[in-house]
């Protein structure tokens, strides 16, 4: 019980410090830069998500017997899931003021959602899930992480302090669908691309606002009608290896 509670204090503060002071010096970094555009300060935002991944690179290899890891039980169909997304928005492409080809343009900053939502998994499901699971029933787990989510992202430090409570639900909401995956798939990359697609359909601006609803509905559908068959193979390979 002393390691776990060891693990959580180092994984949230590390988390949560690196994540509030991006969150309130931002701006000081974006005013040298914010008049040249340029596709180096589109990257800026991988910073906060550091935190989460120092964290659980510390407490994943403190924490006997995790099964989560980057493939999970299938690697091929694991990069196969979160392709889909990337694909079908380099098709769509995305319009740009920085002089890139759209499709090229898309298929970078689809690459780049993609990374910061797995860097972010490795924190949520691939440590802090599997340590509060062993202690609580998975809806309290679930809950407790979309909780811890919800406060790393200092909405109250943010947008003129608003706290934006409505992500509250939202984000326990999303903790039980990506908890659930990750129990059936053990794969890091996977939930990373449930988390992904959400960011590239209505999160991450440069692209949520870029892109017509009939687009972002392809992408819904297209990523659906690939993921739903082929994550419930992997869940079905996994009960039947553990059988």
């Amino acid at each position: 019980m002393k390691k776990s509670t060891n693990r959580l204090i180092v994984f949230l503060t590390i988390a949560l410090v690196w994540s509030l002071v991006w969150v309130t010096n931002k701006e000081s970094v974006f005013k040298y830069v914010r008049e040249i555009p340029s596709l180096p300060f589109y990257f800026l935002g991988i910073i906060p998500v550091i935190g989460v991944l120092i964290g659980s690179l510390i407490t994943r290899k403190q924490l006997p017997g995790n099964e989560m890891s980057l493939g999970g039980k299938d690697n091929l169909k694991a990069c196969i899931i979160v392709a889909v997304p990337i694909a079908c928005l380099s098709v769509v492409g995305l319009p740009n003021d920085l002089g890139i080809q759209p499709n090229l343009f898309a298929l970078i900053m689809s690459c780049f959602t993609m990374l910061y939502a797995v860097l972010e998994e490795f924190g949520w499901r691939g440590y802090l899930q599997e340590e509060l699971i062993r202690k609580y029933n998975k809806w309290l787990t679930y809950t407790v992480v979309g909780l811890i989510w919800y406060l790393w992202h200092w909405y109250f430090f943010r947008e003129g302090g608003n706290p934006r409570l409505v992500m509250i639900p939202i984000l326990i909401f999303a903790s039980f669908g990506i908890g659930e995956v990750a129990k059936g798939t053990k794969s890091i990359l996977i939930c990373g691309a449930l988390h992904g697609l959400v960011n590239i359909l209505l999160i991450y601006g440069l692209i949520a606002l870029n892109i017509s609803n009939q687009e972002k509905l392809i992408i819904l559908i297209v990523s659906l009608v690939v993921w739903i068959p082929v994550i419930r193979q992997i869940d079905k390979k996994g009960n039947v290896a553990s059988a």
